[in-house]
């Protein structure tokens, strides 16, 4: 009998053992399936910024839109997470090598649990320059969410907006070049079409005004923002006449900023 029973007992143990590595293999491929889909996700976004960065024009753009959720998994898993950007350079003047890094890391409340799930990065001679995601909200200081380039490392969270109905929620983001005075630099700049279709065009013409603001100091009425920033063309829906922007444009349109 007690034989009978240590026998009905090893069989148990074999067969939780069975169950446990069963369970492990199972969070190991979809651990895989995890890795496979967010770093899918940062090749195509690195890509859009990269054509940019190698495109022989001086001005330049691309949308990318930033997915909600991350599925993976032959149950097709949701996985919440937030873009990262951050920036950092190596050596010095003509030698100096830039690098943009994007990442994806889990969503979670407190920053200080944050866990890199994929990373990737884009080198470039160009200057990278990151705007924070509270660049969306009207009224915002900009100043805090552009800095002049300072901005060293942003985040953002694409499902805050369907979820909370946050003004500064992207879920999308411009890659724009611009070459001032033989030097490049590529910006990151936040936007949400959730609030309005032309947002991401619309925060070109805004940070354009922002520098025009900040970088001209005998501006006139009349003084055009900087020209890669004067995308109006892609912005007007038809007419021969293409306007431009110029700083009284800037006051009516963007009195936050402006003022």
């Amino acid at each position: 009998m007690l034989g009978f029973i240590l026998s009905k007992m090893q069989m148990l143990i074999f067969a939780i053992g069975v169950a446990i590595v069963a369970l492990m293999f199972y969070d190991f491929v979809s651990k895989i399936g995890l890795f496979e889909s967010a770093n899918y996700q940062l090749l195509e976004e690195a890509k859009a910024i990269d054509g940019q960065l190698s495109t022989d024009s001086p001005c330049s753009f691309d949308i990318v839109s930033i997915p909600e959720v991350i599925t993976y998994g032959y149950d097709q898993k949701r996985f919440y997470y937030e873009l990262g950007f951050s920036k950092q350079s190596v050596g010095s003047g003509d030698n100096v090598q830039n690098k943009l890094i994007l990442s994806i890391v889990e969503y979670k409340k407190d920053p200080k649990d944050l866990e890199i799930t994929a990373a990737r990065s884009v080198a470039s001679r160009a200057e990278f320059r990151l705007v924070d995601s509270q660049f969306l909200l009207e009224g915002s200081n900009l100043d805090a969410s552009y800095g002049g380039g300072t901005i060293q490392e942003t985040y953002y969270y694409p499902r805050a907006a369907s979820k909370t109905e946050q003004e500064s929620a992207p879920n999308s983001f411009v890659a724009f070049k611009d070459t001032t005075g033989g030097k490049s630099y590529l910006y990151i700049i936040p936007c949400s079409t959730r609030k309005e279709p032309n947002n991401c065009l619309r925060n070109i013409l805004r940070l354009g005004c922002h520098k025009l603001k900040t970088e001209y100091p005998n501006k006139t009425n009349d003084t055009m923002i900087p020209s890669c920033f004067n995308i109006s063309t892609q912005a007007s829906d038809s007419s021969d006449k293409q306007k431009e922007f110029d700083w009284g444009d800037c006051q009516t349109f963007f009195p936050d900023v402006t003022g």
